[in-house]
């Protein structure tokens, strides 16, 4: 899958892993339509620079932080993110996982991995945005008709909290469903997720 499509939104708070990032994917022909440091400029260029993917780094110092913008690109621009961040501790990474990132980085980086992630973000998105339906016959246990509900809004980018004010269920509920979910179609998250049911 060719990553030149791509015009990717930076936001990190560290200049040096902003500049290394940037020009990282550059010497890779990628186009590269902004860098923000923190919320404020992410909006600005989320409305100006008109970016299709987006490197997001979840510890924002100050202000809104990088879940928060998360929820923005899920709910209002429906464009594909990653998340960046110096944490895997249990629970950033549940608080990640709920707003159903197509990858999750965790710095120090290697370059490889970036490019991997990127490919197999874009890839699933790709998937997903040309394709009309989704083909939940494979699964080999039968499902429920919330569970159909829930797997169709989580391949279309839904965060949880979008999902759960949608099916009018609390996110403990949805969690309760998702983790059921993902156990009948033997598959880590979203990301495989889509690559299953998406013909």
């Amino acid at each position: 899958m060719s990553l030149e499509a791509l015009r990717v939104l930076i936001v990190e708070d560290d200049p040096i892993i902003r500049t290394d990032l940037r020009s990282l994917l550059r010497s890779h022909a990628i186009t590269v339509v902004g860098t923000a440091k923190d919320s404020v400029q992410a909006y600005d260029l989320l409305r100006t620079a008109e970016p299709n993917f987006v490197i997001l780094d979840i510890n924002l110092g100050t202000g809104p932080d990088g879940l928060e913008i998360a929820e923005v690109l899920h709910d209002r621009y429906r464009i594909p993110y990653i998340f960046l961040t110096s944490y895997s501790d249990p629970a950033t990474l549940e608080a990640a996982m709920q707003q159903a990132p197509y990858g999750y980085l965790v710095k120090p980086f290697q370059d490889e991995t970036v490019l991997s992630t990127l490919a197999v973000a874009w890839s699933n998105f790709e998937r997903l945005r040309q394709n009309r339906g989704i083909d939940l016959s494979g699964c080999p246990e039968p499902l429920t008709e919330q569970e159909k509900r829930i797997a169709r809004l989580l391949v279309e980018g839904l965060s949880y909290r979008a999902i759960s004010e949608r099916l009018f269920i609390s996110q403990n509920t949805l969690k309760y469903h998702v983790k059921h979910l993902y156990a009948k179609f033997d598959v880590a998250g979203r990301a495989e997720l889509v690559a299953r049911i998406y013909r």
